[in-house]
């Protein structure tokens, strides 16, 4: 049998998608299932925002619930839109590296004394996801963690643990450039932090305090009073005493530039603009025992932002001051984490294949291979048996960053379900107005593996909701005559209940091979359009750069206008001001309306 049974597992999400307080992939952990016997105090809010006085309190034994559809206390907490805030106070042992691990489904925060460690107070289109974080030198003794939960609509679940040391005491070994093999270095360091309310540390700092560790997500926040939420930077320093291992890896991630100095050997140096949250690694040799300066930069240009600044020692002694190659050992194995109470392991691809078994949360299972679509995989059963399961109801995961390429690929055909019949007693189908609270893709079916995107739905649009998938994640709408499946998550019913909607399985016709149904505004115009606003006085010039470029134009301060392309980095931007087509550097722009995934790229 080659089935492991976790308390929680890290759900890295397929398809790259970024994080946040930054979900990542260790080893399985081995502890006792969510620290039992903590005693804590629970209040229960009938508001998503702990808003009010508590509508019920209680004393909870650990937080480790999965209501699923259900209330925390039914009749009294609502089954969706609800919050919970729990306090205890814990006597952690021993001094040292303790992590600590929330796997939510909303959102979550989770504060040990007055150090936030996780801030994830937002849903997600995945589902359930699960965070970590450690502190490096936490004291013996007492010390008062707090937990703050919300659920926006949908599964309810949260489970919150800690254990001693970075893998809940797990092997941790492993080769190549990934998982760390023994102590994780950046959180409790007391790095100073200067933070410049402009993006190129420039003049003061507005702002000077300590940071316990660099491992924010602003998003669309700004970071402290006095500072925007876009086009600000910072500089945080410190002094650490590195033992004596000569070789060390270096993990920097960020949203958009950061750079990363030891001494005056500058490690990472990234400064441009990013589309997305991106990871930068690399590895310093002999690099002498003692006190250095670390130094990191960041900056933030516009969008979301976040940083993250991770060290570790990898190859242990070399001795003789020489680095080594590091050891080529064969790739850690791909695990699938059940996500649902009960899911149907099935004889091939595809919900017309039929049912042989049933597995349950929270087991995990190797997994054996993926069809081409990401849409099933294979995986090992008990005993040696095999079988296929949906990967909407599983999170893949390994011990390794990345790993989807040691995943074998299996071409077989998936098997099509039988047309489901909508149930409907009363024979009328109730349609329901709903509202988008952020931009959504409009995919041929209610899934990212398998439905095909077929067009975009802006933030704040208004839409019919004709029915929804059979577990109410998806949504099937009509948007400006083009009907598809948009993520329940994030959408807000302006009517009715789910309750009222009609369960369909209705699969929609791919759009023609290169097309692209985009959805038009009552102009003509895309209905995703993104605003901006001149922080400064700006150059328009006739190309995305400051080299072999002229300026052709200017535009003043505050000026406001429609960006229309942008270069694939984000770091320039195309408009059209006074009739003058050019470019404007990005950094110096507040967007209004829209997001940069928004923008076209040129």
């Amino acid at each position: 049998m080659r089935k492991f049974i976790v308390c929680s597992v890290i759900a890295v999400m397929l398809l790259g998608l970024s994080l946040a307080a930054l979900p990542v992939s260790l080893a399985p952990v081995q502890t006792t299932s969510a620290n039992p016997g903590t005693g804590w105090l629970g209040k229960y809010y009938n508001n998503p925002n702990l808003e009010g006085a508590e509508v019920a309190s209680r004393i909870d034994d650990q937080i480790n619930f999965d209501w699923g559809d259900d209330s925390p206390f039914p009749g009294t907490v609502p089954v969706d839109g609800f919050s919970a805030r729990w306090t205890a106070t814990v006597n952690f042992p021993s001094s040292g590296l303790w992590t600590f691990r929330v796997s939510v489904d909303d959102g979550a925060r989770l504060k040990i004394d007055q150090t936030m460690l996780i801030d994830e107070w937002h849903g997600s289109e995945a589902g359930y996801t699960t965070y970590e974080n450690s502190i490096g030198q936490l004291t013996a003794g007492n010390h008062d963690l707090t937990v703050e939960y919300y659920d926006g609509g949908g599964r309810a679940a949260i489970i919150v643990e800690w254990f001693a040391g970075s893998d809940g005491g797990g092997d941790t070994s492993g080769g190549g450039s990934a998982p760390p093999t023994g102590t994780v270095y950046g959180p409790g360091l007391n790095w100073n932090g200067q933070y410049f309310n402009n993006p190129t540390l420039t003049g003061n700092p507005t702002v000077t305090r300590t940071d316990n560790d660099i491992n924010f997500n602003w998003q669309n926040n700004a970071p402290a009073a006095g500072i925007p939420a876009d086009n600000f930077s910072v500089r945080w320093t410190t002094t650490f005493n590195f033992p004596s291992a000569p070789q060390w890896h270096f993990k920097v991630g960020a949203d958009d530039g950061v750079r990363l100095w030891i001494d005056s050997t500058i490690v990472v140096d990234e400064w441009h603009g990013v589309t997305q949250y991106t990871v930068y690694e690399n590895d310093v040799f002999q690099l002498s025992a003692g006190n250095h300066t670390v130094k990191v930069e960041y900056y933030d240009a516009t969008g979301l932002a976040g940083v993250q600044v991770r060290w570790w020692a990898i190859g242990g002694e070399t001795g003789g001051g020489t680095s080594g190659a590091p050891a080529v050992v064969a790739p850690n194995p791909v695990w699938a984490a059940v996500t649902a109470d009960t899911l149907n392991v099935r004889t091939g691809p595809g919900r017309g294949n039929p049912v042989i078994t049933q597995i349950v949360y929270p087991d995990n299972y190797l997994v054996l291979g993926i069809t081409p679509d990401f849409g099933w995989v294979k995986i090992e059963l008990d005993g040696g048996g095999e079988g296929w399961v949906s990967n909407e109801w599983v999170w893949l995961w390994s011990r390794d960053d990345e790993f989807m390429h040691n995943v074998p690929l299996v071409d077989e055909p998936v098997a099509p379900p039988a047309p489901l019949v909508e149930p409907d007693p009363t024979g009328l189908r109730i349609i329901l107005n709903g509202a988008s609270t952020d931009t959504l893709n409009l995919r041929t079916g209610p899934s990212v593996y398998t439905g095909e995107k077929i067009g975009v739905v802006p933030q704040n649009a208004t839409f019919t909701v004709e029915a929804k998938n059979s577990n109410g994640a998806w949504y099937l709408i009509n948007y400006q005559g083009v009907r598809g499946w948009v993520s329940a998550l994030y959408v807000r019913l302006l009517d009715g209940e789910p309750r009222d909607l009609v369960v369909s399985g209705e699969v929609l016709p791919e759009p023609p091979p290169g097309t692209l149904i985009v959805p038009e505004d009552p102009t003509g115009n895309p209905a995703v359009t993104v605003r901006g606003r001149a922080t400064t006085n700006l150059r328009l010039r006739s190309g995305p750069s400051i080299l072999n470029t002229e300026q052709i134009g200017s535009v003043p301060q505050n000026a406001e206008f429609v960006i229309e392309v942008r270069t694939e980095g984000g770091s320039w931007y195309r408009i059209t001001w006074e009739g003058q087509v050019g470019w404007v550097n990005a950094a110096y722009i507040t967007l209004l309306e829209g997001r940069v995934a928004d923008i076209p790229v040129q």
